[in-house]
């Protein structure tokens, strides 16, 4: 009988590493996101609203924030493996970098000839 209660508090502990693992990577993402909102928003609004594009120091400033978008994503999902859902348990850092660069934000931005080579 102990065995069997000792079993189901192990079962249920390790489902709530589990559990709280997801949740952490969630809030982890939840700060990259908003992090990276605010810093392109921070960038962004210093531009001239007449410019027609980024000049070469522009589009390396903005490049380094994507980049750095880029490798916060990818360092929490790898950190999290185990707990992602099967479909992003291999996800590769290409695999973030092509979802960041389809993104609404870089498809609008494409216009001013923003290119990142990440």
């Amino acid at each position: 009988m102990k065995k069997i209660v000792l079993g189901m508090f192990l079962l249920g502990c390790s489902y709530a590493v589990c559990a709280a693992s997801a949740i952490e990577y969630i809030e982890a993402v939840e700060r990259i996101n908003a992090d990276y909102k605010k810093e392109s928003r921070q960038f962004l609004s210093g531009l001239n609203p007449q410019q027609q594009g980024f000049s070469p120091e522009q589009n390396a400033k903005f490049c380094a924030i994507v980049g750095h978008y880029v490798d916060r994503l990818y360092q929490a999902a790898d950190q999290n493996r185990a707990y992602l859902d099967r479909q992003f348990q291999n996800m590769s850092k290409q695999d973030v970098i092509t979802e960041v660069k389809s993104s609404k934000e870089m498809q609008l931005l494409k216009r001013y000839q923003v290119d990142c080579h990440l």
